[in-house]
């Protein structure tokens, strides 16, 4: 009867057990590498995560292989963890450890309900990288549990898809020449020194003393004020008579006055 790899470790463990005697229980794989879900191709097509080159475990009774299973990594962290069947009992057992030679090509994330994910892998010549040992007590579960043992590739299938292109950098903007201190210092001197020298002057001007302060204040308070209230009190005198007075011509004082004794 011709088996598949998995039917063929399974009847190997059946028999194992049944001639052993103690009752399989499920014991998890501790540390598996988590290979995340990825994105090929132009139409992101979804696939699932895995290990490039995957990792065989055989567990050993002395020589006889007992179970021998292929490990491809957990999605993620909420996974529940790979699972060996191992007889309840005190027992000692050879763990060995092997890497693929072949990569596992991806597999898509979704499949359809009628197709069935039955398809082979071929690991080819698996390298042993390393052997340990697994003392189990019958009735300690925690005995039982497997720690895996690194592979020398751990590589995960990861997206093919090109990186984004970085942005445009922006134009370096030229650094301004920065003023010189030495050269405004004597301008700003120059210029205090021009406004002081104003502000001097304007302080200094002397006042013209012919101007008179108030445009009337030399102007005769009145045109007539200095006139004579009597037009005769103010009359000319004789300039041939030696300043005296000159007589009033007769008939002037009153002019239409009747003289007295007439």
């Amino acid at each position: 009867m011709n088996l598949r790899p998995g039917a063929r470790a399974l009847a190997l463990l059946l028999l194992s057990s049944a001639a052993c005697g103690g009752p399989l229980t499920p014991s998890p794989i501790e540390g598996e590498p988590v290979c995340p879900d990825f994105e090929i191709g132009a139409t992101h097509a979804p696939m699932r995560g895995s290990l490039r080159f995957p990792v065989t475990l055989t567990v050993r009774d002395g020589k006889n292989p007992i179970t021998r299973t292929t490990l491809t990594g957990r999605r993620s962290n909420d996974d529940p963890a790979s699972r060996v069947l191992l007889a309840d009992e005190d027992a000692e057992y050879e763990l060995e450890w092997a890497q693929c030679e072949n990569q596992r090509a991806p597999r898509a994330r979704t499949l359809a309900r009628d197709t069935k994910d039955t398809a082979e892998y071929a690991c080819g010549n698996a390298a042993v990288y390393k052997t340990d040992k697994l003392v189990t007590r019958k009735g300690d579960a925690a005995s039982r549990a497997v720690r895996f043992a690194a592979p020398p590739k751990s590589e995960c299938w990861e997206s093919e898809l090109p990186a984004a292109e970085p942005p445009p950098a922006l134009p370096a903007v030229p650094d301004l020449p920065q003023p010189d201190a030495s050269a405004a210092e004597p301008a700003a001197a120059a210029d205090g020194g021009a406004a002081d020298a104003g502000a001097a002057g304007a302080s200094a001007a002397p006042v013209d003393a012919g101007a008179p302060r108030d445009a009337g204040a030399g102007a005769p308070r009145d045109a007539g004020a200095g006139a004579p209230r009597d037009a005769g009190a103010g009359a000319p005198r004789d300039a041939g008579a030696g300043g005296a007075v000159k007589p009033p011509a007769a008939g002037a004082a009153d002019g239409g006055a009747i003289p007295q004794g007439s």
